[in-house]
């Protein structure tokens, strides 16, 4: 069994590492990094959120064969949405199991910004400090923190303007909904209407915490990855 991470805005997929030792041996877990950062900064800095996936797609495609599951966070929330509708397209193997944690659906209307296409990067990077949204610390490196800020921006933009419906993906398998009760991003959101995008059953959970809930929940979160994977 394959478990693949996909990261949040700002966030390398390499984040949920510390989520193995609360995880089996036997499950395989693969951290989805996007091109041009973190691990892979030498590469193009994709800012769409299309070509990201079809980048993982070709990057990942021998593991896409076995049984697999998919775990995303935040903006990886969107990034799966995007996986499963390209892989079905191309009549890949598709998911097991979806996991899907601290974020809406693709199809409505709750957003950070009003448009984000005119928001500086003063500005996203200034609310996802406010708000606690962002998982990177302040760095006293000067050009790295303006490389950090440079990806949340470019993440934050292409996962805003990202619209799926589930007449155009639906997914073929159970999933589960993970939030932080105290997330500022989920107190008009209705996290059970993931429901309407899968034609399997659909779980949620709430944490107590804000955005990065399961920093302080990792192990009851990875005992519901084993639960629903059976593990």
């Amino acid at each position: 069994m394959v478990l693949f991470f996909f990261p949040h805005a700002g966030g390398s997929a390499k984040s949920y590492s510390s989520f193995k030792r609360f995880l089996p041996k036997e499950l395989t877990v693969v951290p989805m990094e996007l091109s041009g950062r973190f691990t892979r900064s030498a590469e193009p800095l994709i800012d769409n959120v299309p070509d990201c996936v079809s980048d993982l797609i070709e990057k990942h495609s021998e593991l896409l064969t076995e049984d697999y599951a998919l775990f995303g966070h935040s903006m990886g929330t969107v990034l799966i949405t995007e996986f499963v509708k390209q892989t079905q397209a191309k009549g890949l193997p598709q998911p097991c199991h979806i996991f899907l944690s601290g974020k809406n659906p693709p199809d409505e209307d709750v957003h950070c910004f009003k448009d984000v296409t005119t928001a500086t990067d003063e500005e996203i990077v200034s609310f996802f400090t406010a708000n606690s949204l962002s998982s990177s610390a302040p760095v006293p490196d000067e050009e790295l923190m303006r490389t950090l800020n440079r990806i949340l921006c470019t993440d934050v933009r292409m996962a805003e303007r990202y619209k799926a419906t589930p007449e155009e993906v639906k997914f073929h398998c159970d999933v589960t909904v993970i939030y932080g009760k105290g997330d500022p991003l989920m107190q008009s959101v209705d996290m059970s209407s993931w429901s309407r995008f899968t034609d399997g059953k659909c779980q949620v959970y709430p944490f107590d915490g804000d955005h990065f809930y399961y920093q302080q929940h990792k192990e009851e979160v990875c005992g519901i990855i084993k639960e629903k994977l059976h593990i």
